[in-house]
């Protein structure tokens, strides 16, 4: 997997290549399709994904991101699908499907390395 570090300032243009997101704001939660406009002042933690990428936006010492691409080497993974609460839905979205990524320690021992958002169904 491809990983680079993405500056606060590079953000707001990257999230136009994506079309879910998942946004944890410090007062309420946002999730769905489509293009969104990130309040960076107010957010914690965000996800912008779509098949073979996602921006992980996160604040530490300021807003940074992360974005990660999957390259053709990535092909040990669990991908699952979770189910997304009734309460808490205000479009058709019912399920949430992530990828597990698979690694091996120094011992053959495998181990989920990371855990990315990749689509709404």
């Amino acid at each position: 997997m491809k990983i680079e570090k993405i500056q606060s300032g590079d953000i707001a243009s990257l999230i136009k290549d994506f079309n879910n997101y998942i946004i944890y704001y410090f007062d309420n939660l946002k999730f769905g399709k489509g293009q969104i406009e990130l309040d960076t002042d107010n957010v914690n933690e965000a996800f912008f994904f779509g098949e073979g990428k996602c921006l992980h936006i996160y604040r530490e010492d300021g807003v940074k991101g992360m974005l990660y691409i999957e390259e053709p080497e990535d092909k040990e993974f669990i991908l699952e699908e979770q189910i997304l609460e009734d309460r808490i839905l205000k479009e058709p979205l019912k399920v949430l499907a992530v990828k597990k990524y698979i690694e091996y320690d120094e011992d053959g021992q495998a181990y989920i390395s990371r855990t990315l958002p990749v689509k709404f169904i």
